[in-house]
């Protein structure tokens, strides 16, 4: 079976009414929804935003299911000129955001998924797939000169915030691993200074967006914007995996070595 891992409920709802797991299972606090996907068995779970809320929700995954394949999905901030929005990058290598000082980035590689083009798009043509590096930071990059420059360093095509943690987690765990992003927001897109006060131990807080609106009226054009946008990649992404995890051929699960 596949556990595929997005971090908030937004990203899951599109996948959710491609699949038929109307089946929730709770443990501990999360709530993963068993069922098929693209006639394979899936468990679903939004995890929560940010590096702990991945690494907790991977561990409980894999303890709870021992999965063939963990596939960690959702959306990601592009980070080239020609990833456009609605666009899918398959990760070929996961790195981490170290230290960024203006004139210094480090980073590290923490993963190279095994295969990654077994996830492939058999469609339509207008669907724009790249494959290459996801990129995992601890906050939103909300600049596009961040994005710009951050992207020139490392090659990453994309970045997000869970990424990393998944695959660590099934790296220590030998767990076989797969990364996608639907790209949401582009590198030359300015992202509201207030979004990274909207979450909270990897939860998004209401109050603190009606807060924000209320100060800045801006804010609210920003959010509709960007919401209008994660659905149209949400749905694009959920059509995607659909139609990659179809032709997935997984190893039988008791010849695997968890």
């Amino acid at each position: 079976m596949i556990a595929i891992l997005v971090a908030v409920r937004q990203e899951l709802r599109p996948i959710l009414r491609r699949a038929n797991a109307n089946h929730v299972v709770r443990q501990e606090h999360l709530d993963f929804h068993e069922g098929t996907l693209g006639g394979q068995a899936v468990a679903l779970l939004a995890l929560g935003i940010g590096k702990e809320c991945a690494r907790i929700a991977a561990e409980m995954t894999i303890r709870c299911y021992r999965p063939d394949l963990i596939i960690s999905s959702g959306f990601g901030g592009g980070l080239q000129a020609d990833v456009r929005a609605g666009d899918i990058v398959v990760g070929t290598e996961i790195l981490e955001l170290g230290k960024d000082q203006g004139d210094e980035i480090t980073w590290n590689t923490t993963h190279k998924p095994q295969r990654p083009t077994r996830l492939r798009w058999e469609g339509d043509s207008e669907m724009r797939v790249h494959y290459g590096k996801i990129l995992t930071a601890d906050e939103m990059i909300l600049r596009a000169s961040n994005k710009a420059r951050i992207g020139k360093a490392t090659g990453a095509l994309t970045v997000d915030m869970e990424t990393s943690a998944v695959a660590a987690v099934c790296a220590a765990r030998n767990a076989d691993f797969l990364a996608v992003r639907g790209i949401t927001d582009v590198v030359d897109e300015d992202l509201p200074d207030e979004f990274n006060d909207f979450f909270v131990l990897g939860q998004l807080r209401a109050n603190r967006v009606f807060s924000s609106c209320a100060r800045d009226p801006r804010v609210l054009t920003d959010l509709a914007r960007l919401g209008y946008r994660a659905k149209y990649s949400g749905g694009r992404l959920a059509r995607f995996l659909e139609g990659a995890v179809a032709r997935l051929d997984l190893p039988a699960l008791a010849a695997r070595n968890l």
